[in-house]
């Protein structure tokens, strides 16, 4: 069963389809002061499975998180303070196969073991997110004096804010939802500068601001690219090189997945084609060949930010958990 997150979370936003997007404060810790500075720079390493990995990784690859900061206290001195988008999410529960505990990457972004749970030693809560980019830096939670000077100089001592964000942090938090294309934002083609939308009929197409809600489009469902006008998500039919809008197959759909690579290309999963904008409004699906120079990039108005009129609109029974 797929759940989202429901309680204290520090943004959320529900979507026109149903899907509940919210991000949280959590926390890492890491066993080495050393270890800060690298991962400030280059990013968090995903734990890995495997031959040269952890077999004992309970939950499979991914980064593991929590929102009860003591539960970090066991795994390092230093404790990071984060901002973390869970997504679709798999709960694992006392009863569930170590086969669904590690295979959960495929359909979900993350994995949650709830508190008081008989999975992890401890029975306090964990999260396994799939990628770093569900992740930003806020601060150090506790150990920024063990830290060298120029690490200390590269990262904030948030010791004691607790689940607080201040202006600062609010800033990162805006960052997140636009590069992530969480908040409802416009879908920009970087060389044409026309925007992707609908057109009606289930039809996708691109065009100068018009300010529309058929403009604005977010990320859900795991990789869905979801319309706000429709609440539908736009797919590419077998053997069409047009993307379409349909309703959203909440279970899995690889024609309904789509990524945004380094580069600003925007993948079809399934047919591993880019998004290209072909002039007079059309966009169509190319071949690699075709699309080298396709980039498309999420660009957030300041008023799709704000408190969203969908936010208190929650159709599914199994939406809410934390209980």
């Amino acid at each position: 069963m797929a759940l989202i997150f429901s309680r204290d979370p520090v943004w959320s936003q529900t979507t026109r389809s149903g899907f509940r997007q919210q991000v949280f404060i959590m926390y890492h810790s890491t066993k080495q002061p050393a270890n800060v500075g690298a991962i400030l720079q280059a990013g968090f390493k995903i734990s890995q499975r495997g031959e040269s990995g952890n077999p004992n990784l309970l939950l499979g690859d991914g980064l593991y998180v929590s929102r009860d900061i003591e539960k970090t206290l066991d795994y390092g001195s230093v404790c990071f303070k984060l901002l973390v988008y869970p997504g679709k999410t798999f709960m694992v529960q006392d009863n569930t196969t170590m086969e669904e505990r590690v295979g959960w990457q495929k359909e979900h972004s993350s994995a949650w073991i709830p508190a008081r749970n008989k999975v992890h030693p401890s029975g306090r809560e964990e999260t396994c997110v799939k990628s770093t980019a569900q992740v930003r830096v806020l601060g150090i939670a506790y150990g920024h004096e063990l830290l060298d000077q120029h690490t200390k100089n590269m990262v904030r001592d948030v010791f004691g804010t607790g689940d607080t964000l201040d202006r600062y942090e609010n800033r990162i938090l805006d960052a997140m939802l636009e590069d992530l294309g969480i908040v409802y934002s416009t879908f920009v083609h970087q060389g044409s500068m026309m925007l992707l939308q609908s057109v009606g009929r289930g039809r996708v197409g691109a065009g100068d601001w018009s300010g529309g809600d058929q403009q604005l489009w977010t990320r859900t469902w795991d990789n869905c690219l979801e319309n706000k006008a429709t609440g539908e998500v736009m797919t590419v039919e077998d053997g069409s090189n047009m993307p379409v809008l349909k309703q959203v197959e909440a279970a899995g759909d690889k024609n309904q997945k789509w990524r945004l690579d380094p580069k600003g290309r925007f993948l079809h999963k399934s047919s591993n084609r880019v998004l290209g904008y072909e002039g007079s409004g059309v966009v169509r699906l190319n071949d690699w060949t075709q699309g080298d120079r396709e980039a498309w990039k999420f660009r957030c108005l300041d008023q799709t930010k704000t408190r969203d009129s969908f936010v208190s609109f929650t159709p599914w029974q199994n939406m809410v958990s934390w209980v």
